[in-house]
């Protein structure tokens, strides 16, 4: 998925994007390595324009996604949605400081990222912000109560015959102490 710079310069642009999440690296690892399920495809409405020499983008995101629950591993429907912006520029303006003196500021630091040749590739960015919508835990529901260690037993189904014999881990030496009185 590029962008022309060329064609934006001309006149603004509106895209509409809609691509399946195994063409985008990082979605396709996550499907793949952490059990995300996609639903549909990502759903991108973009626009770029130029404004003094900076291409602006700005769109709106979408998709669905089913995630394992961190806890007891249950499917957990997500949409993931998001309004974001990028700028971009061919390269780096001159900035002074108060003195007048010229400062040296990376693109980062200025909130800008070079175009590398005659396109844009969006991908990066479509999946950049897709990953900065996962949950980073992801639960089925506040409640969850999870797996049980010792015998895998889902906990928010059934009650297993291992928490009546736990000793906590912390407390797992004085499980045998015994105490005279």
């Amino acid at each position: 998925m590029e962008l022309r710079v060329a064609e934006i310069k001309e006149q603004s642009a509106e895209l509409q994007i809609e691509e399946s999440a195994e063409s985008f690296p990082i979605l396709a690892q996550l499907a793949k390595e952490e059990g995300y399920v996609f639903l549909g495809p990502v759903c991108v409405s973009l626009s770029a324009d130029v404004v003094g020499g900076i291409v602006e983008l700005s769109g709106q995101l979408s998709v669905e996604v089913e995630i394992p629950c961190g806890r007891c591993l249950a499917p957990s429907l997500y949409t993931l949605e998001t309004s974001f912006s990028h700028s971009y520029v061919d390269a780096l303006p001159q900035v002074s400081g108060e003195d007048g003196e010229e400062l040296e500021l990376s693109a980062e630091e200025m909130g800008l990222e070079l175009i590398d040749g005659e396109t844009i590739d969006l991908t990066e960015e479509i999946q950049q912000q897709v990953v900065l919508l996962v949950p980073a835990h992801p639960l089925c529901s506040e409640g969850c109560k999870g797996l049980c260690f010792e015998c895998g037993v889902d906990l928010n189904h059934e009650k297993c015959q291992c928490a009546d014999k736990k000793v906590g881990m912390h407390f797992a030496g004085l499980k045998d102490l015994k105490v005279e009185k």
